[in-house]
């Protein structure tokens, strides 16, 4: 009931440190103390929990704002078997970043901790291989970061939304990180969303992997140029769309929330994904009827992509009753173009992005079209086609967490 106050983030920080005392068998941690309390910086010590962990510890807890409070929340942590355990790889971290500071003997004081303890336990074989190995920076990742932003319809009034987000940077598997929830009028969200990109990018200043943003929309949103609102608004120079610094991809709220419609989505997704050379696109016709639309995407296993004949988000049935027809079939990527897609210059961009039956490379020929727009400058990309894409690629193997209990942390 009192998550964020003052009273349980005490109790937080004295269970870690029972806990560390428990996993240290008694061990004087005392002359570790008042070293690692003078080590403040939040990003560095992340990142050194981050190399610890070998990436299994991705975020940490606002109450770990101290060296300390690190080390005590890292103790126990699990290791893979035959590697130093995660709190004195991370003591071996905060040696080495004090060393570089000029605190030869801080630094020191800690080496010798770690080595009787090493000792104590048998493990001088793995302080060794870490010491090797371990202190050298991991080449960068090639699997990206996701920034995961959902916009879920307040349900009483049409105007406000709960704006939810997770942190994904595990380059070992897929733990998303929630962030709090906050209750905003629709015309909020552009700056919000600014701010949390902001954040975000302060959170992840060590990262070196490639950031990806996906926007969770319903389906009144779906034509929001989301992937065109700005970075920077509030800087001296000129702000810069989303677009310019990331990969930005659609996602479909009512799918998420509707599991009966999950099992061909998870069918699809694996053809696109195992097979993408073996399947196709389905552009859909004007006036094509819906029921024949969805019994002919559901008959053909291949069509994993739905050419949509009119934009999302609006007020057209026929659109509404076109975007579910590919939802209940399972349809895990779909195109269209925010204003008409009965525009040629939208044909010609989709059949390059779809070329060749070749799916497997969607977003980052989708991508090539929006840089197209940008090389055009502010004054001229609303001319061009790539200003207008929209592509939805719903990956059912990425789902968000829960936002948490009713919403309530962050409400205003």
């Amino acid at each position: 009931m009192e998550q964020q106050s003052a009273a349980v983030g005490a109790l937080r920080r004295l269970v870690d440190e029972w806990e560390a005392v428990d996993f240290f068998e008694g061990a004087d941690l005392h002359p570790l103390r008042s070293v690692l309390l003078e080590m403040r910086s939040t990003a560095a010590l992340t990142a050194m929990a981050r190399r610890a962990s070998r990436s299994r510890t991705q975020e940490l807890p606002a109450w770990c704002d101290t060296g300390w409070a690190v080390f005590l929340r890292l103790a126990g942590d699990n290791a893979a078997a035959k590697e130093l355990p995660v709190s004195m790889a991370f003591l071996s971290l905060a040696a080495d970043q004090l060393m570089e500071d000029g605190k030869a003997e801080p630094a020191q004081q800690l080496r010798r901790w770690n080595r009787q303890q090493a000792r104590d336990w048998g493990l001088e074989d793995r302080m060794a291989d870490w010491q090797r190995t371990g202190v050298a920076q991991p080449p960068p990742s090639l699997v990206p970061a996701y920034l995961m932003i959902q916009f879920e319809p307040d349900g009483v009034d049409p105007d406000h939304y709960y704006l939810s987000h997770w942190r994904q940077s595990d380059a070992e598997g897929w733990h998303p990180v929630p962030g709090e929830t906050l209750h905003l009028h629709r015309d909020e969200l552009p700056s919000e969303v600014e701010q949390l990109i902001e954040q975000t990018e302060e959170r992840w200043s060590d990262l070196r992997q490639p950031v990806v943003i996906e926007f969770i929309l319903p389906w009144e949103l779906l034509g929001e140029p989301v992937e065109w609102w700005n970075k920077e608004s509030g800087s001296s120079s000129s702000p810069t769309p989303l677009v310019l610094d990331y990969p930005v991809l659609l996602r479909s709220f009512e799918r998420l929330r509707k599991a009966s419609w999950h099992r061909p989505w998870h069918n699809k997704w694996r053809q696109l994904k195992e097979q993408p050379a073996n399947s196709h696109p389905y552009w859909n016709r004007p006036g094509h009827s819906h029921f024949h639309l969805e019994r002919e995407l559901k008959e053909d296993e291949q069509a994993v992509c739905l050419v949509l004949s009119e934009p999302p988000g609006g007020d057209s049935p026929t659109s509404r009753r076109e975007f579910r027809a590919g939802l209940r079939a399972g349809i895990p990527a779909m195109i269209w173009h925010r204003g008409d897609c009965s525009d040629p210059a939208f044909k010609e961009a989709v059949a390059d992005i779809v070329q060749d039956r070749g799916l497997g490379s969607l977003l980052e020929r989708t991508g090539r079209w929006r840089r197209e727009a940008l090389a055009a400058g502010p004054e001229g990309w609303d001319n061009h086609v790539g200003r207008h894409l929209a592509i939805l690629l719903d990956d059912p193997e990425r789902r968000p967490g829960p936002p948490g209990p009713d919403h309530a942390p962050g409400q205003r």
